[in-house]
């Protein structure tokens, strides 16, 4: 046997090559199929109960507009995130705008949203109290601590002032955490009013106590349950809720009311039960360390959604101030602790910061506010959130806006060329206001001046209109506009189309024409009612207009039910006038550009430009599928990868690959040319006949 044998995992250089005689075996790895880009996720900007997602606080306790878009996996994840039905977001049967009905009763296959900020610029502090303790022996609690939410938009009250009403803006969320320190001989002495008292036990380890978060000791902020409720004696006259203000020693605390106020041992006592807990299991900050301070505007980090302007009438219709320190307490009192029970939200309390007051701001939030400039800013805010590279944002194909107005309506194409340029295609779809007159809103929507289609034309950007109706449950015995302007409480919301085109997308393959009647889109447009209650009548010769006019509508057919009548863009452009072509033709150039991402800059050498033509190829020829008709999404390719080349371009380290793919034409007009009588004449040679 003459020579050796060499076996390498890709090909070596000629000295490898040359160095020694033999057979060399070149042992390559098969191409990985490429893969398509997905292009089923959809984003929505709105008005949501939640704002945690489109709010920062500083350390000083500012709050600001940060839109940070947030993947949502289901309707229990929706509520979750951003919080559920609120009756008082967005203006129903107008420019809408609330986020939870324009999720309601749709499914997407991938969703992202980004919250519109409602909140003020500085926000609030909340407390709950915890289960008094068994006995003066047992410091166990009397029922089990339990975790609790208060759930975004809960209302509260100034606790001065019962006709204001300030909602939270984002969810709060207390532990279940176990105490980490308990005993029975706590210890106070009688002394003058003040904002804290001294709390102590000789037989404590206050600096150095484990605990169940992984820190080590008493921290600032954390919460300790004194005496019995019910106790006749010290255990009794002590009891309650307190938070540490300081950590003197060993054996020895600084403690305060949750509220704050000044307050005296009732009892001097050496035997008090007690425990303490982490500071997440009753308070809404749980940073510890001097930043936990009540008296640190710094601690109030939940987000404030005022309704009212705290003038003590309930007005909701001039901007005002919620002053400093101003006690707030539910509107519904939660059920009080007793000797053997609690609530978990038993004492809910709180309040605004100590330096820094919360602004109601009338026009972004008043119950139901009608659009306006200072709410355009802040959805345009929340948009421009969803060109930035990261994940998720940076896989959304599609996108539309809650509320409908000519600024956001204007931003959304310049928003979809933008991302498109320098990342995966995206495209948007918008409508006009739902209290269009009944009697002109035909002719608005067709026109070419906003509200109408010719407005905003670009294959980018997908009109539709007439409005629809839904159910939503939470919305029965609610008052709520619909497009007609009256009021309704039976839970059918009027809704513009746009949301549910945007579903259709999220569950089709680009291919398709979002027009089909399919068990897909069947399923899709299932909860629909029908037309918006202001649509006019529309018959062939309107829905004839629309189309010419480059508007995707929802028709109600009275055979197949409801249904996109025409799968269109708003370009008049031939060629770009299809829906399906404009996604198609993302999705094709996405996922080619991700498969010749690896190559980028590699030698351009015959086997990287072998390689990478060959990932074209099979891409392609997937999805042109010559072997399984049923897989079939493209109707022909050709791939060139040499015309587009120049000795030039090639120097500069640029490669040109021109692909041409024809994609499927969709059966848009079906003609049946049908002769029937008796008088018709089959012939024996046309299958179907009798053989008489």
């Amino acid at each position: 046997m003459a020579g050796f044998v060499r076996r390498y995992t890709s090909t070596p250089s000629l000295n490898v090559l040359t160095a020694i005689e033999g057979v060399i075996i070149i042992d390559l790895p098969p191409p990985s199929p490429p893969q398509g880009v997905s292009t089923n996720a959809c984003a929505i900007v709105g008005e949501f109960a939640d704002m945690t997602y489109g709010v920062s606080f500083d350390s000083s306790g500012n709050c600001t507009a940060n839109p940070n878009p947030v993947q949502i996996f289901s309707g229990a994840d929706l509520i979750t995130k951003l919080g559920g039905f609120d009756a008082t977001i967005g203006q129903f049967g107008a420019a809408m705008g609330n986020g939870y009905v324009e999720l309601r009763n749709k499914s997407f296959g991938v969703l992202v949203a980004v919250p519109v900020n409602m909140a003020s610029s500085a926000g609030m502090r909340l407390w709950r109290y915890l289960p008094t303790n068994q006995s003066i022996t047992n410091p166990t609690p009397v029922v089990p601590v339990s975790a609790a939410t208060v759930p975004a938009a809960y209302l509260l009250t100034d606790a001065s002032k019962p006709l204001e009403r300030m909602k939270v803006g984002g969810a709060v969320y207390f532990s279940n955490l176990i105490a980490y320190a308990t005993s029975i001989t706590g210890a106070v002495v009688v002394a003058a009013s003040a904002p804290t008292q001294i709390f102590s036990d000789p037989n404590a380890t206050f600096t150095t106590q484990s605990r169940p978060d992984g820190l080590v000791g008493v921290q600032i902020g954390d919460i300790v349950v004194i005496g019995v409720i019910g106790d006749p004696g010290a255990n009794g006259a002590d009891q309650g809720t307190y938070r540490v203000v300081s950590v003197d020693s060993a054996t020895q605390l600084h403690v305060e009311l949750m509220n704050g106020t000044s307050f005296v041992w009732a009892m001097a006592s050496s035997a008090l039960a007690y425990r303490v807990h982490p500071a997440s299991t009753a308070d809404s900050y749980t940073q510890g360390g001097v930043a936990a301070l009540l008296t640190n505007q710094g601690s109030y980090t939940v987000p404030a959604w005022p309704i009212t302007n705290d003038a003590g009438t309930g007005s909701s219709a001039s901007d005002g101030t919620w002053a400093t320190g101003t006690s707030l307490i539910p509107v519904v009192t939660p059920p009080a602790l007793t000797a053997t029970s609690a609530d978990p939200l038993s004492g809910l309390a709180g309040l605004v910061g100590p330096t820094t007051g919360i602004m109601y701001t009338h026009l972004v939030q008043a119950p139901n506010a009608p659009n306006n400039a200072a709410i355009d800013a802040l959805y345009l805010t929340a948009l421009s959130s969803l060109l930035n590279d990261d994940v998720p944002e940076s896989m959304v194909t599609h996108v539309w806006a809650a509320r409908k107005s000519l600024n956001i309506r204007n931003y959304l194409p310049q928003h979809v060329l933008q991302q498109s340029e320098y990342g995966v295609g995206r495209t948007t779809s918008i409508s006009p206001p739902l209290n269009e007159p009944s009697t002109t809103v035909l002719t608005t929507v067709t026109g070419n001046t906003d509200p109408g289609v010719g407005a905003n034309r670009a294959e980018r950007v997908f009109y539709d209109w007439p409005g629809v109706q839904t159910m939503v449950p939470e919305a029965v015995n609610v008052p709520i506009t619909g497009a007609d302007g009256l009021v309704y409480t039976n839970g059918v919301i009027d809704t513009t189309g746009d949301g549910w085109l945007a579903s259709i997308l999220s569950n089709l393959p680009p291919e398709r024409n979002p027009g089909e009647s399919t068990d897909t889109t069947q399923t899709v447009l299932a909860p629909l009612l029908g037309y918006a209650r202001n649509t006019p009548t529309l018959n062939i010769n309107a829905w004839i207009l629309l189309r010419q006019s480059g508007i995707c509508g929802i028709r109600f057919d009275r055979n197949t039910g409801p249904e996109f009548q025409s799968g269109v863009t708003t370009s008049l452009v031939p060629g770009q006038q299809n829906i399906n072509r404009r996604k198609m033709a993302d999705y094709i150039e996405d996922s080619l550009a991700v498969a010749l991402k690896p190559f980028v800059k590699l030698p351009l050498s015959n086997e990287t430009i072998d390689a990478a033509v060959s990932q074209v190829t099979d891409f392609l020829d997937t999805l042109l599928s010559p072997d399984n008709a049923a897989n079939q999404r493209i109707s022909a390719y050709s791939v060139d990868p040499n015309s587009g080349n120049t000795p030039d371009l090639t120097a500069d380290g640029i490669f040109v690959i021109i692909v041409n793919v024809q994609t499927l034409a969709t059966a848009d007009f079906i003609v049946l040319q049908a002769q029937i009588g008796e008088d018709v004449q089959i012939t024996s040679s046309v299958t179907g006949t009798s053989g008489q």
